[in-house]
């Protein structure tokens, strides 16, 4: 009878509040300081350097080379590792030095050479991937690993989706605010001020978090004897289908963001006539508003399942940028950033709510939980949209003659078509998944029941192998 109850105990809510609050402070600091790099890198190597969007181009798509292997690799490591500390944990700690360190110095090139800025960015890059990836991985892997029932997954997921809000806006405003005060886009000192307030910060979350936040079940103790190897680690993964429309769908949700990020310092400047700082707060009122509503589209989750809500937030977030290209007036930007918020809150909380489901399906067919597998492979995709994304500024910059920074040239159109119209067809794309990805409601309902009878078989062989 005791062994019963202690069994049914692996699928009950074991966490505190405290404990659900510490992990969500990752959340924070990933959305925090992944977000100032992409927002800002751009538009300091492009304005305050001079690197011409050739050479930006070149940058990120050597980079994509690195990502290929080390993405995959951090994730099927971290899948196998077995240490007193966990899994997940270890990673963690030998990445948060190096990154917060790497936060300072990407930010210390001054116009000049540029073959030296080239090779610069592209160390920074190589670099910042490899140390975020060892953070940013492990904390993905441990939210499905850690949450197994619909109802504690959904309330921590809004945790953790209403703290990278909060990191989102900490990424558009503490940057915007310190470039405005120290000179302006086109100046580098308000970059390297930046980078030390967003280093210290972000320490700060990590400590918490792995203080307090990251633990590791007792039931998955023995999933690291795994037999797969590497490429065929790589192969199994990539041949799930349901994997194969979410990795297209991610792919889609990260261009579209990355875009928006990239253009927004530019769109404030040559369309709405206003500094960094108050482009900023257009940023800032949507992520704010995206995280009230994520506990709205919570509920929404829990009456008629992600699928269906994905679908619904991304319909939202698309007519509410309409308007934008019809009205470039500063003051009606604030009104429509409001409804634009409501459907990226919906975006982000289901995004990374859905794959969750993948590997509970992996899990019923293998056996195993290999969360860094996936997450390896989709943070590949991430880091391939940035490449798109990239490549899909530089040419139309390039159409617009704006292929290296000239304040006389008047951008317009093609900020507007960046901010509109590519977005649109990515989320029309990722509409068309959303129909043909087989996990619904009733699917979810089922695989939960089995993954309970599976765990308490797993706990009772871990406690066996004591």
């Amino acid at each position: 009878m005791s062994n019963t109850k202690n069994q049914s105990m692996s699928e009950e809510t074991r966490f505190s509040k405290t404990q659900k609050w510490s992990f969500g402070m990752g959340s924070f600091a990933q959305w925090f300081i992944n977000s100032a790099f992409n927002i800002w890198i751009f538009t300091f190597y492009f304005t305050a350097i001079g690197l011409s969007t050739y050479f930006i181009i070149l940058a990120y798509v050597i980079w994509s080379l690195w990502n290929a292997i080390n993405d995959p690799f951090i994730g099927y490591l971290s899948d196998r590792t077995n240490t007193k500390y966990g899994r997940r944990k270890p990673f963690i700690m030998i990445g948060t030095i190096p990154i917060l360190i790497l936060e300072i110095i990407v930010w210390l090139p001054n116009p000049g050479n540029t073959w030296m800025n080239f090779l610069y960015l592209l160390i920074m890059l190589f670099c910042y991937d490899t140390f975020y990836t060892m953070i940013a991985l492990p904390f993905d892997s441990l939210f499905p690993e850690l949450y197994t029932s619909v109802e504690e997954r959904s309330e921590v997921n809004t945790i953790k989706q209403l703290l990278s809000v909060v990191g989102l806006i900490f990424a558009a405003l503490v940057p915007g605010l310190f470039i405005d005060l120290f000179g302006g886009s086109t100046e580098t000192f308000g970059y390297l001020i930046n980078g030390i307030v967003t280093s210290v910060i972000v320490g700060i979350s990590l400590i918490i978090s792995l203080k307090w936040g990251v633990k590791e079940r007792e039931e998955f103790k023995l999933d690291h004897r795994q037999e797969f190897k590497l490429l065929e680690n790589l192969k199994y993964t990539l041949s799930n289908k349901g994997f194969q429309l979410y990795s297209i769908m991610f792919f889609l949700y990260e261009y579209t963001l990355l875009l928006l990020g990239l253009i927004m310092p530019l769109f404030g400047k040559y369309v709405w006539d206003v500094g960094e700082f108050p482009t900023m707060i257009i940023l800032g009122i949507m992520y704010i508003i995206g995280a009230i509503s994520v506990i709205l589209w919570r509920k929404l989750d829990l009456t008629i399942g992600s699928r269906k809500g994905y679908a619904i937030s991304i319909v939202v977030y698309f007519i509410s940028t309409l308007p934008i290209m019809f009205f470039q007036i500063y003051e009606f930007a604030i009104v429509f950033s409001l409804f634009v918020g409501i459907g990226f809150g919906g975006m982000l909380y289901f995004i990374y709510l859905i794959i969750a489901d993948i590997i509970d399906e992996d899990e019923l067919n293998t056996g195993l939980r290999r969360e860094g597998a996936f997450f390896g492979v989709t943070n590949f995709f991430m880091r391939l949209s940035m490449i798109l994304s990239i490549v899909t500024v530089g040419l139309v910059f390039n159409m617009t003659e704006w292929e290296t920074y000239d304040p006389t040239i008047d951008p317009t159109l093609g900020l507007l078509v960046l901010f509109i119209v590519f977005p649109g067809i990515a989320l029309g794309f990722t509409l068309i998944c959303l129909y043909f990805y087989p996990f619904t409601k009733e699917k979810v309902s089922e695989m939960k029941i089995k993954l309970e009878e599976l765990h308490r078989k797993k706990l009772d062989k871990v406690r066996t192998n004591r």
